[in-house]
Order: structure tokens, then sequence, then C-alpha cells
């Protein structure tokens, strides 16, 4: 087997597939017999860079070994599927990984289930670029985490979520996020530091709505649930922008992000978000 090319494997693996059915044969070990060829077939497409071609052969193999009822194995050979199309194909990469994480689900691992959602959220994020699905992602495996006592992987799924809601201006979602975030970080003495950048994160994505009177409610609401937040720069920059945004007063606005900026750094979806709500000063803000 060694010798051979991942081509004449191909070959004897769907020779050994087709055999599986006769009178006189061991059809789940004929079965079994043609998933591993269809795997070493994969190894060497990996081995020689044909990232494409081996996804589909540990696709063939994964599909042999739910037929010879290994699903247990199917799961692992998906994942295996998931890596070379990474490097290739990332839509296929997700069929993989879907089908890896809906065997995992059926057989109630969910903690192996939420890790799988977590690598197609990051999939549809960084290789397929599509935010919309990649936050759903991260919210489901973050749910998963939570069910599973993974409090600390959860609250990191949902800060990749609440990022990915405010880089697309879905300001709602995003600052329900934050505040999950925020309320799951205050639960520990290690994250309760960063509880402070969640907030403002938050309060900001009122402004942006704009919602004025909604980010005065929480701002009150913050302080209830951490005390110190009100006397740290961010508290009292959030203070400051609310005061500037009621006013319409631009120029103080500009002053407060450029003094702001000077102690810590704004950039990236920050800068973006302090546009948008620097834009929304120019419109109604919803009183309601």
């Amino acid at each position: 087997m060694s010798s051979s090319s991942p081509e004449d494997l191909l070959k004897s693996a769907e020779k050994r597939a087709a055999s599986s059915g006769g009178w006189f044969s061991s059809g789940s070990a004929k079965l079994e017999e043609a998933a591993e060829l269809f795997k070493a077939a994969g190894n060497k497409f990996r081995l020689a860079s044909r990232f494409d071609e081996a996804g589909q052969a540990f696709m063939r193999a994964a599909e042999t070994e739910i037929k010879a009822g290994e699903t247990d194995y199917a799961a692992n050979t998906y994942f295996e599927a998931y890596k070379s199309f990474k490097m290739a194909r990332p839509e296929l990469a997700v069929v993989a990984l879907t089908r890896c994480k809906d065997i995992l689900v059926e057989k109630g691992r969910f903690r192996q289930a939420a890790d799988r959602q977590k690598n197609i959220a990051e999939l549809y994020r960084n290789e397929a670029n599509d935010p919309s699905k990649a936050l759903e992602s991260y919210e489901q495996a973050g749910q998963w985490y939570i069910q599973e006592n993974a409090n600390a992987t959860a609250s990191g799924c949902f800060r990749e979520a609440a990022t990915i809601a405010t880089e697309i201006s879905d300001y709602k979602r995003a600052l329900e996020k934050w505040e999950q975030v925020a309320q799951m970080s205050l639960e520990s003495n290690l994250t309760r530091y960063s509880v402070k950048d969640y907030y403002l994160n938050a309060g900001l994505c009122y402004l942006a709505l704009p919602d004025y009177v909604a980010c005065g409610n929480a701002m009150g609401f913050y302080a209830q649930q951490d005390a110190s937040f009100p006397t740290t720069m961010e508290g009292q920059f959030l203070h400051n922008i609310l005061q500037a945004c009621e006013a319409g007063d631009v120029p103080g606005f500009d002053e407060l992000v450029a003094n702001f900026d000077r102690t810590k750094r704004i950039v990236g979806w920050q800068a973006s978000l302090l546009r948008n709500v620097r834009k929304g000063m120019q419109e109604e803000p919803d009183l309601a």
C-alpha cells in the first residue's frame, strides 16, 4: 500500500466498497477495508498538497464508515476532510465540519460539538467571509459550551459574536452580546478587569443606534453591577460622550475621542463604531 499511488488506492477502495454486498463476504469487513483505503489515499493526496482531492477521499471514507455502522470513526474522518478542504475549498470544509458536528450532537457529545461549531464559525469568518453565519455559529457554540460548564470558552465565543455584530452594524444584537460577556466576566476575579471595556462597547452601540435614553439607563445598570465602572477611564469616557451626543456637540465629541485615543488607541471596528456614533448625532435619536 505504501508504494501505491493515491489514484490506485481510490480504485481499490471503490472496488472493496462495491463488493461489500456479496453473498460470500463480510459486508462490514469489506466496508472497513474500503474506508481505510480511502483514508490512505487522502493522506497521500494531502502529502502532495492536493488538498481538494484529499478532502474528497476523506469524505468517501467517512460515508463508507457510516454505511458500516462506524459513526464514531466517521466523525473523526469528517474532521480530517475539513482539515484538507480548509486549505483549498472552505465551502466544502463547512460541509465536512457540519456532518461531523451533527454526528456528535446525535450522540450527545455537546462539548465536542461545540468545538466543531466554533471551527465552523472561524471558517465563516476567516476563509468563507460570511460574517452573519459566523455570528450565528459563535452564538450556537457558546450556548453548547455553557451547557457543558465551559463558561470561559463560551464567553470567548460570545465576545467574537459581539465583535462581528458590531462590525456589521447590528448594534442591538451587539450590545446584548457585550452585556452578556460583561455579566459572565463579573463572575471571576480573573476576568473582571475587562468588564469596563465590554460596558463601553455596549454603551457606544446604544449611542450608534442612536438611543441616548437607553444608554443612560444602561449606564445606571452598569454602575449597579460594577460600582467601579463610573470611575474608570472607560466609564468617564462613555459618560462624557453621552453628554456630547445629547447636546449635539460635535467638536466636543471629537475632542473627547482624540483625548481617549492618545491614552488607549482606537482602531478597526471600534473606530468605525465611533464614526457611526458621530453620524448618529446628526440624526433624530430614538427617545421612545
